[in-house]
């Protein structure tokens, strides 16, 4: 990871969706596509088996596909890593939107221009945390700079989430803690390695 982007601590996240309201809020999305969205992760949807919450948004990538998908030059990724679409310049294509392995950049039909989580970079800009962040109530979701060291144990494989080595998310996890969540997550990896 080069660049900004989020830590997201899955034994903490309890799929609350603050992130993605937060985010609708800062960003005037209340009535479009949200750009942060919580993903449930119970394979076979077991009510005694583990369910895992993936808040996900734009990853800023090391190597963004949406940015490479653009003909327009619509998208920049600036120098802290954040990885910015400018409106103004944006044809409308969905070409981003088909080339980002995360489902991204969203279109909006009212403007008829893609759009996407830019990392609440006019927060960071000010010194402030990226809302989702700062409206996280069990700080699941944290924010993480380029110079920042990710902790012990942080990693960017979770068991259900994209192979990270086609464009180097700046995504990293935490695994759950305790015994018993450590061995159910072990073994969703496992099943899904079948």
């Amino acid at each position: 990871m080069s660049g900004a982007g989020f830590l997201l601590d899955l034994h903490r996240c309890v799929g609350c969706g603050a992130c993605v309201l937060a985010c609708r809020i800062e960003n005037g999305r209340v009535e479009t596509a949200a750009w942060r969205r919580v993903l449930p992760l119970n394979l076979r949807r077991r009510p005694s088996g583990p369910t895992y919450f993936l808040s996900v948004a734009c990853h800023h990538c090391d190597e963004p596909a949406c940015l490479t998908g653009c003909p327009s030059g619509a998208y920049e990724k600036r120098a802290d890593g954040i990885v910015v679409h400018h409106e103004d310049l944006c044809l409308g294509c969905r070409y981003c939107e088909m080339t980002c392995p995360f489902s991204a950049p969203q279109y909006d039909e009212a403007k008829g221009v893609m759009s996407k989580c830019h990392l609440c970079a006019h927060r960071v800009d000010a010194g402030r945390l990226p809302a989702c962040v700062a409206a996280c109530p069990t700080e699941a979701l944290q924010f993480l700079t380029a110079a920042a060291v990710p902790p012990d144990g942080a990693g960017d494989r979770v068991p259900g989430f994209a192979d990270p080595a086609g464009c180097g998310p700046a995504l990293r996890f935490l695994p759950p803690a305790g015994a018993r969540r450590s061995v159910l997550f072990r073994s969703l990896e496992e099943a899904l390695k079948r």
